[in-house]
């Protein structure tokens, strides 16, 4: 009855290394590819490229002002006085300031908007790829435009293994 017990014992590790040492199964992802697929991503893209649009369309009005600016500047100062020249040259100078301080607000709104985006849409996409990860029974997904893994099975996770292993190596 021992020498049973011991073939069964034996055996149950034997199974267990089995189990334990399965490859591991990896899954890969095209997240830009997701983004403009998907309903949700194609929603929050639709969203920055209007906003896009509408401040480069403000951008060119305002760069046009300038230029009409400009060319009047340039016409004008043959007849006025060297104060009014100046005067002119102060004003089109703050509309130029202006311009370039609302092309850096603009490109700053755009970044905030794709920011927003991304970890939204991140928020959105984690739950569904770790769905989909767990019926394919993988235990990573990487990244394809990044390389780096965005999803992966606890159970392959060998971070307390090694902290009790080095901790013995230490006494």
């Amino acid at each position: 009855m021992s020498r049973a017990i011991a073939i069964l014992v034996l055996l149950v590790s034997t199974v267990s290394t089995a189990v334990a040492q399965e490859t591991p199964r990896i899954g890969a992802i095209n997240l830009s590819y997701v983004a403009r697929s998907s309903k949700v991503g194609k929603s929050g893209l639709a969203q920055i490229e209007d906003a896009s649009r509408k401040k480069a369309a403000e951008i060119d009005i305002k760069t046009a002002d300038l230029r009409r600016q400009q060319a009047a500047l340039q016409k004008t100062s043959v007849s006025l006085s060297a104060r009014a020249i100046a005067d002119l040259q102060r004003a089109f100078d703050k509309s130029r300031l202006e311009l370039e301080r609302f092309q850096q607000d603009a490109r700053d709104e755009i970044a905030a908007l794709q920011t927003s985006f991304d970890l939204d849409f991140r928020a959105k996409l984690a739950p569904v790829i770790e769905a989909v990860s767990k019926e394919k029974g993988l235990h990573f997904v990487f990244g394809l435009e990044e390389a780096a893994i965005v999803w992966w099975s606890p159970a392959v996770d060998i971070s307390d293994e090694v902290v009790k292993r080095l901790d013995v190596e230490k006494k």
